[in-house]
């Protein structure tokens, strides 16, 4: 569901999907999306753990945290492990797409040249999704459901 959703914003692309935390991360370092999205609750590695190596080893990566875990202090340790937002599951999918949008926004300012003459390379997203076979829509942190790229 979540790669049907971000496949039908004009201009992203899903560049990579993954079935568990471990997988997300290794098609994180390979495809090096401008976007992750993770889900907490991932199969072999969890969202949380999942979001500090991908930090660790892509920094200038904004990660978003989509879940349906909404527990106290869930929010502040996916902070700690590098995810700039957590969206719920349970939110208009207009959240998801707004927290996208901000984070390629992010990536695109970072980008900017201090020459106005240098051009500005291309921005990538990707969203990771839960494929842990749970009746939620996929998350970013069950697994890497792929990158939005802008055209």
């Amino acid at each position: 569901m979540l790669r049907a959703l971000l496949e039908t914003h004009e201009g992203w692309e899903v560049c990579g999907e993954a079935e568990n935390g471990l997988e997300a991360v290794a098609k994180a370092k390979e495809l090096q999306p401008d976007v992750i999205i993770l889900d907490l609750a991932m199969p072999v590695m969890d969202g949380l753990r999942a979001a500090r190596e991908i930090s660790s080893a892509l920094p200038g990566v904004p990660l978003l945290i989509h879940t349906l875990h909404n527990a106290p202090g869930v929010e502040l340790e996916a902070k700690k492990a590098g995810a700039r937002k957590i969206i719920n599951k349970t939110e208009n999918a207009d959240e998801l797409l707004n927290a996208i949008e901000e984070a390629l926004e992010s990536v695109k300012q970072q980008a900017i040249p201090s020459s106005p003459v240098t051009p500005l390379p291309e921005a990538k997203a990707a969203a990771s999704g839960a494929g842990n076979g749970s009746s939620e829509a996929p998350a970013a942190s069950e697994e890497l459901n792929g990158g939005a790229k802008p055209n």
